[in-house]
């Protein structure tokens, strides 16, 4: 973020989104079930101004059709399986890889994120609490990744992230509504 005077102007991130089993079920060549917690998290990143870019393998008739189940389900990308015009220059081309600042994809490991520490270190608790809510949902209750909770990573998936995070904002949006201080390890409840 960028301090201005008084105002706080908002720098938007770039987000590359990959397709097949991260916003929905991996069915290559075919399109699989939707994964809506996936679907969720982008939509908030869209509406949060961020830059999207679809990130896929997909080429042709292939990726054509991922773009209008995106677009069916809300979800519009800024590129496709290109770099932002400021990044082509800055690179002298559009590389093969998509640069972003963030990677959204069922096969990336992030070790702060799965760690739930990092940028979300100061709340903590709430995503202890996040994370068992989630747990519970998706993998106790209606499983969505039974391949990922075969291979004994059950709750190591976009989806269970993505549930996490919902579960997170939930939970401090409760707590200010309820004028409580955010429950963390900085020193709330």
């Amino acid at each position: 973020m960028q301090k201005r005077q008084d105002r706080t102007i908002k720098v938007p991130k770039i987000i590359a989104v990959d397709f097949d089993g991260t916003l929905c079920k991996d069915a290559y060549p075919n399109i699989g079930e939707p994964l809506p917690y996936s679907l969720y998290y982008i939509k908030k990143l869209a509406a949060a101004g961020n830059v999207l870019i679809l990130h896929t393998c997909r080429g042709g008739a292939l990726l054509d059709a991922a773009v209008a189940w995106c677009k069916e389900r809300g979800i519009t990308f800024d590129y496709i399986n290109e770099n932002i015009p400021e990044n082509i220059r800055r690179y002298g081309g559009d590389t093969r890889k998509i640069y972003a600042d963030i990677y959204v994809d069922a096969n990336a490991v992030n070790p702060l994120r799965s760690a739930g520490i990092g940028e979300n270190d100061e709340n903590i608790k709430i995503y202890e609490r996040a994370e068992a809510l989630a747990e519970r949902d998706l993998c106790d209750i209606k499983c969505v990744c039974p391949e990922w909770k075969a291979a004994g990573m059950c709750c190591q998936c976009d989806v269970f992230y993505s549930l996490r995070d919902y579960h997170a904002e939930q939970i401090l949006h409760a707590e200010a509504e309820a004028g409580k201080p955010p429950t963390s390890a900085a020193g709330g409840a």
